[in-house]
């Protein structure tokens, strides 16, 4: 009987790994035929509602680890009181907590380590589906000369590829210590898949995201190397900073194909963020903007058009300002700074490579968001899910770490006043 207990507690195991694999990859900006993504949908609810009832006796204390972010995600709920479109807002709320519930279980469920294995798991079957996609079926794998695998856009995959590429790249150097051949693979598929997406956003984020994994080195140096590596990075970094301003116009317009307005994004960014401030508190509702009449005047009056489907302003930051309004984003930067905080404080406090690869990836998100609306809070993506997940993980392990401190702490206080009560 033992040992079928431990056999089932293993395929148990192993099944909520797939489950979560497979959820993450689907939704992940992924293009799926119909009508599987009417289906994925539909499942989504149930499957991951029993994922969080296995976990139920330490999900509510995992899941409440966050607060700003509970409050953004109570605020984006409320919402539904005063948007601009109730069925959009509906639809949204909805997903939103799906990708919540998903993060926090994935948090409650897995080691820290484990959830890195995930999201490398994750990266490399869309990787590898992509790339054999675009060569076997490029009717379907590749659109106006640009691979863009088994993604709905050129940029969805790119932008994928760059944080696979980086991780990947991690793992072969820092984590994998046998059969680091594969780590290498991923790599090298990523970086094509990234290159062969014509890009220019994603190729520009895969590159800064490249130039930061040196500072992992640092963060394992003695105090004094730190202090003096530090200083020199600042200074290319003041030094590179600099130049790009300097020649902003030669590097956007020249290297990247783009114009200064950046495709046409700033005059959509300025009348957003004009019309934003009509009601600038609690904003138009989440995903409600682009329903209402500020969001129609917009489409109207630009290059977007008017369009039934809806339209965003290709930024997560603005998004988040339109749909929830100041309150809204308020919250979630600073659950974000708090994160990035307590992710230096891990990585220097135990140097282990996976804070760092957790660091990057939320790096990543905010990057990437500034030219896109699907990787911060995304009621449809797996990035908001990967967000939830690594907030809350970091905030779980920080607490972990300070009770251990505590303990031990009180176990040499205990020792010292019983050496010192043996001497009399």
């Amino acid at each position: 009987m033992q040992v079928n207990n431990q056999s089932l507690n293993y395929w148990t195991q192993k099944l909520e790994v797939a489950i979560t694999v497979v959820w993450l990859l689907c939704f992940l900006d992924v293009r799926l035929p119909a009508p599987i993504p009417g289906l994925v949908k539909a499942l989504s609810y149930p499957i991951i509602a029993i994922l969080v009832i296995l976990r139920w006796k330490r999900f509510p204390y995992v899941a409440t680890r966050d607060v700003p972010l509970l409050i953004y995600i109570g605020i984006a709920v409320a919402s539904i009181l005063w948007t601009a479109d109730a069925q959009k807002t509906a639809d949204s709320i909805r997903g939103l907590i799906r990708m919540f519930l998903l993060g926090a279980f994935i948090a409650t469920r897995f080691k820290i380590e484990e959830q890195v294995k995930i999201f490398a798991t994750t990266f490399a079957i869309a990787a590898v589906l992509s790339f054999v996609t675009s060569i076997a079926v490029p009717s379907y794998g590749v659109f106006d000369g640009a691979w863009v695998g088994i993604f709905t856009y050129k940029n969805y995959m790119g932008y994928t590829m760059s944080i696979a590429a980086v991780i990947f790249l991690l793992f072969a150097n820092f984590k994998q210590k046998k059969q680091n051949w594969i780590a290498w693979i991923g790599f090298g598929i990523a970086l094509s898949l990234n290159w062969f997406s014509r890009s220019a956003g994603s190729f520009v984020n895969i590159l800064m995201l490249l130039s930061l994994v040196p500072l992992y080195r640092l963060v394992r140096q003695n105090y004094k190397l730190q202090v003096f590596l530090l200083g020199t990075i600042c200074i290319l970094l003041g030094t590179v900073a600099i130049f790009i301003l300097g020649n902003m116009e030669t590097i956007v317009v020249d290297i990247l194909g783009k114009n200064l307005e950046f495709n046409g994004r700033t005059p959509i960014w300025n009348l957003a963020i004009e019309k934003g401030l009509d009601k600038p508190f609690l904003g138009y509702g989440l995903n409600g903007f682009w329903s209402s009449d500020a969001g129609i005047y917009i489409m109207i009056n630009t290059w977007a058009g008017l369009r039934e489907d809806g339209f965003n302003s290709h930024n997560s930051f603005l998004e988040l300002f339109l749909n929830l309004g100041l309150f809204g984003i308020l919250m979630f930067l600073i659950s974000l700074i708090r994160t990035f905080a307590q992710l230096f404080i891990l990585l220097v406090k135990t140097k282990k490579i996976d804070f760092f690869i957790f660091t990057q990836i939320l790096l990543f998100m905010c990057l990437a968001g500034w030219a896109d609306t699907n990787f911060l809070m995304s009621a449809s993506s797996s990035y908001c899910c990967i967000y939830v997940t690594i907030a809350i993980s970091s905030a779980l392990e920080l607490e972990r770490i300070k009770r251990n401190n505590t303990f031990n702490k009180s176990l040499v206080i205990v020792s010292k006043n019983r050496n010192f009560k043996s001497i009399y």
